[in-house]
């Protein structure tokens, strides 16, 4: 169900279609809900059965805690003083999406205004759902956007989440992503920054509950002076849940990455399991990369580290390499599409991970590594 849901009146299938055909993921076989600039575009968008779907105001009839991050951050409180569109997505009890649902938001905008858009998600118990949320642009637009996705999951529900950033080089993308999660729950979510002048993105995740199962990773690729910061903060506050976590940068000419993360365990989690690693590759003498893996824990009997590497493509994969017949380019072009092609794979949508293959080889090969 959609209701009183609000439409961009000046752009049309017939103006966004030619475009996104050629340069973005369209996900024929997803439900598409469509922003514009900011707003929603509702002759684009798909109704879904089994979802309520309702614009972003309505969120004041619902529990204000359930507003609340697992950290406070600036830019979670930004965006909900500033925001100007987004939608309520309720999957209901028992429902399981035989398709994802792919929340596509398009700028074109050339006047370098502020794009505010708060979202919330709910899955209900033994819900089902796997959202592809993408931000994209045109090459020539201009602006910043202020983005805000909040999920509940409740007992037994799954939800695997993948979010892409592609902005253009004169943009800037600061975002919040948080999850709260009850009991025996399974979570995935997978972050890519491919491109964007600046680019900063906060994960904040609260276990709430038992038997919590998720997995978060993430991969920047900032090159020609961009810069892109990917924040997480995980909070185990209950005993018995595991947690994964691979997060890589790969710095090209003169791009900045930076990776701050953070698992928190509280006193009584017990028996929680959780790991994080960091991995960057540096591909240019101009580029860095900044990491700072942290573990806070205040309780006994738990299984929790981290770890973090950063370094040049390996000399003797090369060589190895070369000895085979492969030219030296083509050997390093090859280790580094290999190791971003890690996180990738972690996506289980067959085309949504063939089309960040190709993103991600496409700016590799670009770079003439």
């Amino acid at each position: 169900m959609v209701g009183s849901l609000q439409s961009n009146p000046d752009f049309s299938l017939m103006q966004l279609q030619p475009w996104v055909k050629n340069s973005t993921l369209w996900l024929d076989d997803g439900y598409r809900l469509v922003f514009v600039d900011g707003e929603f575009a509702s002759e684009l968008s798909d109704v879904i059965v089994g979802v309520d779907i309702r614009p972003f105001d309505q969120w004041l009839s619902c529990d204000q805690d359930s507003h609340d991050a697992a950290r406070a951050e600036f830019i979670a409180d930004l965006t909900d003083a500033t925001v100007k569109g987004g939608l309520f997505i309720t999957v209901t009890e028992n429902v399981i999406l035989d398709k994802p649902i792919y929340l596509l938001h398009f700028s074109d905008s050339k006047t370098g205004h502020v794009i505010s858009i708060r979202h919330y998600l709910q899955l209900e118990k033994l819900a089902s759902c796997q959202l592809v949320e993408h931000h994209i642009s045109s090459a020539d637009a201009q602006g910043t956007t202020l983005c805000r996705l909040s999920t509940t999951v409740a007992d037994g529900a799954r939800l695997e989440h993948v979010k892409l950033i592609e902005a253009s080089h004169d943009q800037c993308h600061l975002a919040h992503n948080d999850i709260k999660t009850a009991r025996d729950v399974n979570v995935s979510s997978s972050t890519f920054l491919l491109s964007g002048q600046l680019i900063r993105h906060q994960l904040s995740i609260d276990l709430g509950d038992v038997g919590c199962d998720v997995s978060f990773n993430s991969l920047a690729l900032p090159t020609f002076g961009e810069c892109f910061d990917s924040r997480t903060f995980l909070r185990h506050r209950a005993p018995h849940c595991h947690s994964q976590q691979l997060h890589k940068i790969v710095g090209l000419g003169e791009g900045v990455g930076v990776f701050d993360g953070m698992i928190y365990v509280d006193q009584g989690a017990i028996k929680t399991d959780g790991q994080m690693d960091n991995h960057n590759l540096l591909l240019s003498t101009k580029s860095q990369v900044n990491s700072r893996p942290k573990l806070e824990i205040y309780a006994d009997d738990v299984k929790c580290s981290h770890g973090a590497t950063t370094g040049k493509i390996d000399s003797e994969q090369v060589f190895y390499l070369q000895a085979r017949g492969i030219p030296k380019q083509l050997a390093e072009q090859m280790i580094t599409t290999a190791f971003a092609a890690q996180v990738c794979e972690k996506v289980t949508l067959a085309n949504v991970r063939q089309y960040l293959l190709q993103q991600v080889t496409q700016k590799l090969e670009g770079e003439n590594v």
